[in-house]
């Protein structure tokens, strides 16, 4: 069973074991602070970069959290970043959204917006066999999209104009991730969609990326500690709230939902293969 969804093994360990992290995450900002970085969100650099502002004599640091679980512990994250007076960005999914918290997220001056996954839920209903497949379902999710985007707009009152897509297994088993929704740039135009943190013209930007990960690995990849340390120009910082603080009742639903999810796309498949 705990194979069903890669890692999730440690991610059930780390709901058990792991203590909260929020102190290293504030020590995390602090060293970057010390090293004279501007921590700013996803939107603020890029527009920064649009209006060629961007001054090649300073560090950035770009805070972006993807929300996938525990809106909770997001808000203690935004309480650390209110505290030292940075600007970050939050995305939220439709079962994370938490309107009063986007709000004093935006009033502060820091970036809520909408963590969106309508091709990999489309995928996961239909039981979609191949990249192929997706891509023939495109129309459909960027219909679906554009209800998600307004509905969320109109509850929040947030204009919503940098959108960050969640990642999900059938997106790797498919071979094409959520973001292709918005490759069409006559759809997001009308939509209003200045940038998606995945758009090439924003990455090539960007020195240094880093992503957390599960206990108790912990950083994907590298440490951003590292990069603040030699001064990279500009460093992407990836966070999931999760992976700081436990949540054992939020996580132990996300956990079963994903085993769910995964069997069920698994009969969908066999099904349309022998339909």
């Amino acid at each position: 069973m705990l194979t069903v969804v890669p890692r999730l093994r440690d991610r059930v360990y780390g709901d058990f074991l792991m203590a909260s992290r929020l102190p290293r995450y504030r020590r995390l900002l602090e060293s970057a602070l010390r090293a004279d970085y501007r921590i700013i969100s996803a939107g603020g650099l890029w527009r920064l970069i649009e209006t060629r502002e961007l001054d090649p004599t300073r560090r950035y640091l770009v805070l972006r959290h993807d929300v996938d679980t525990d809106p909770r512990t997001a808000a203690a994250m935004w309480d650390v970043d209110r505290g030292l007076s940075v600007e970050s960005s939050y995305f939220f999914r439709l079962s994370t959204v938490a309107p009063a918290l986007m709000g004093s997220i935006a009033d502060g001056g820091s970036e809520a917006s909408y963590h969106y996954e309508e091709l990999s839920t489309l995928a996961k209903r239909l039981g979609l066999r191949s990249r192929s497949d997706a891509i023939a379902h495109l129309p459909e999710a960027r219909e679906r999209f554009a209800e998600s985007i307004g509905r969320l707009r109109a509850v929040t009152g947030l204009p919503m104009r940098v959108v960050a897509a969640h990642g999900d297994f059938v997106n790797r088993r498919l071979g094409i991730q959520n973001w292709a929704i918005l490759a069409d740039r006559d759809f997001r135009r009308g939509l209003g969609v200045d940038l998606e943190t995945y758009d090439e013209a924003f990455l090539r930007r960007l020195t240094s990326r880093h992503s957390d990960a599960p206990y108790p690995r912990y950083w994907a990849y590298t440490d951003p500690a590292e990069a603040i340390r030699v001064g990279e120009p500009i460093i992407s910082v990836l966070v999931h709230p999760r992976h700081w603080r436990v949540d054992r009742r939020g996580n132990a639903r996300d956990d079963i939902q994903r085993v769910v999810e995964g069997l069920r796309f698994e009969v969908s498949v066999r099904r349309r293969r022998q339909a």
